[in-house]
């Protein structure tokens, strides 16, 4: 009896794991550093990244630390070894001169997975914003 126990609790432990598998793989890291931009620029980072596993995954929420970046993202679950990517657009508007290191966690049914934007924002002296997607 206590060996039927025991194959039980192993098959479904072996199970849940095997279901856990499933996840964001990046293609290029999970940090963008955009170097300069002056204040005003929008900065789109795109993250690229492949779903590994045996399990579909779909992206619940990107939630961004700040409201000065915007998460686009696909909503819609994706099979393993799809390829796409979500997109962080960082707006600089109302951000102050100097350092920005921002982040953005991507809730989906897998692992979370966080990425993170690196760089530095010049004052605006008289150029007119540009949008650069890195």
């Amino acid at each position: 009896m206590k060996n039927a126990v025991l194959l039980m609790l192993l098959l479904c432990f072996g199970y849940t794991a095997q279901a856990q598998e499933s996840g964001i793989q990046t293609l290029q890291g999970d940090t963008i550093h955009f170097g300069t931009c002056n204040m005003g620029d929008t900065i789109e980072a795109v993250f690229r990244f492949r779903i590994e596993g045996s399990e579909k995954l779909m992206i619940r929420q990107v939630h961004p630390g700040c409201q000065c970046t915007v998460p686009l993202y696909p909503k819609d679950s994706m099979a393993p070894g799809t390829i796409d990517s979500i997109v962080l657009a960082l707006h600089t508007r109302n951000l102050h001169p100097g350092p920005v290191e921002k982040y953005a966690i991507v809730i989906n049914t897998g692992p979370e997975k966080i990425f993170y934007i690196y760089g530095e924002i010049l004052e605006n002296k008289g150029v007119a914003p540009r949008r650069r997607r890195l």
